[in-house]
């Protein structure tokens, strides 16, 4: 794999023995409420379209809600770009928020990174026109029918560097998801819908006036939740290969302080032009450096098996990487962690070109 980038007290010895007692038992049942509290509830596995419906925004209310959507590209010239739409709530810590999140992996081998934030009550978006936008009068959208031609936008100048992008999605493969594509923890719960699973790309990105015209894939998908990610998610996996002839889309989550359940989430599979549906029933781990899971074997209730190999790691990010060392530590105390986000290339069962946007969730 290539990478680019005390207090002291006194106490007699019965008095510890009894606090020891004490915090083994108290262990011991937060392990086991953690265990109860992760039997998962699966939508039903009907796999079906979906349609404009499923890119309005939830926006349930919830104090700690998140809401993502996730637009990958890779370029034939090897640059990726992600662009994430999101709602964005953190409790007491920060007030509900929108954002525009762009991250650039580009000719030079560095990763340019920009956020965005508004507030939600300018949030604009229309099922019927596929439409999103922060603000009426900031540049970052999208829209587009997915049955035609649709377009991401995005234009901003941050710490000196210039970004501006444009970029249309078009022969556009059906989106899918899983029954209602909710899955559901006790009090929590997670909505998937891969509403482009797959796409070609055109149009043009500029990094300081740099531009390239662009020519690649790409693919989207739309994501919630009524708790925050470093409380759910141990692992998120989104992974592409190939195109809507032969080729895969997946996103696969693994949940915390969870040993019997299978991991999250699905997939599509294209072979021969024919699609068929994806479900992991297990994720190994076979080796991981630096909070990167740089080989995994994914087992499949198809009776399938994925070795994913990571050829190159362009980059890891985290938001709180951008915070204050104060603020830094607040925040990790308010949201229980941080959550690392990489991408790169990978090859799967010794094929590629493939890449994978993963996200790991550090206490």
């Amino acid at each position: 794999m290539i990478s680019r980038s005390t207090k002291l007290f006194s106490a007699n010895s019965n008095q510890l023995k009894k606090l020891g007692i004490f915090i083994l038992f108290t262990l011991a049942l937060l392990q086991f409420e953690l265990r109860a509290q992760n039997n998962i509830e699966f939508p039903e596995k009907r796999f079906q379209n979906t349609d404009s419906e499923d890119f309005l925004a939830k926006n349930l209310p919830s104090k700690y809600y998140n809401e993502l959507w996730t637009y990958h590209v890779k370029l034939e010239n090897g640059v990726q770009i992600i662009n994430t739409f999101s709602i964005n709530d953190f409790g007491a810590f920060k007030d509900r928020v929108t954002g525009v999140k762009l991250m650039v992996s580009w000719t030079d081998g560095n990763t340019y990174v920009v956020n965005k934030q508004y507030d939600p009550g300018d949030l604009i978006n229309i099922a019927d026109s596929t439409y999103l936008r922060l603000r009426h009068d900031r540049p970052y959208w999208a829209k587009g029918n997915f049955d035609d031609e649709h377009t991401i936008n995005f234009q901003n100048t941050n710490d000196g560097v210039r970004y501006d992008l444009n970029l249309t999605f078009f022969e556009i493969s059906q989106g899918k998801k899983l029954g209602d594509g909710v899955y559901k923890m006790e009090d929590n719960e997670i909505g998937m819908q891969l509403l482009i699973p797959h796409a070609k790309v055109k149009g043009y990105v500029a990094i300081n006036g740099d531009t390239l015209q662009a020519k690649g894939v790409g693919y989207m998908d739309h994501i919630y939740q009524n708790n925050l990610s470093t409380e759910l998610i141990d692992r998120s996996y989104r992974i592409k290969k190939g195109d809507a002839e032969n080729g895969m889309y997946m996103h696969f989550i693994t949940l915390k302080n969870n040993e019997t359940e299978p991991p999250i989430g699905y997939g599509i599979r294209y072979q021969n032009g024919r699609h068929s549906m994806i479900t992991p029933s297990s994720i190994e781990k076979v080796s991981s450096e630096d909070n990167l899971d740089s080989e995994v074997m994914i087992y499949t209730d198809q009776a399938s098996t994925l070795k994913v190999n990571v050829q190159e790691h362009y980059n890891t990010y985290s938001l709180l990487s951008e915070l204050g060392r104060v603020q830094r530590f607040f925040a990790k105390r308010v949201t229980g962690g941080e959550l690392l986000e990489m991408n790169g290339t990978v090859e799967i069962d010794g094929e590629k070109p493939g890449y994978f946007y993963y996200m790991v969730a550090k206490d």
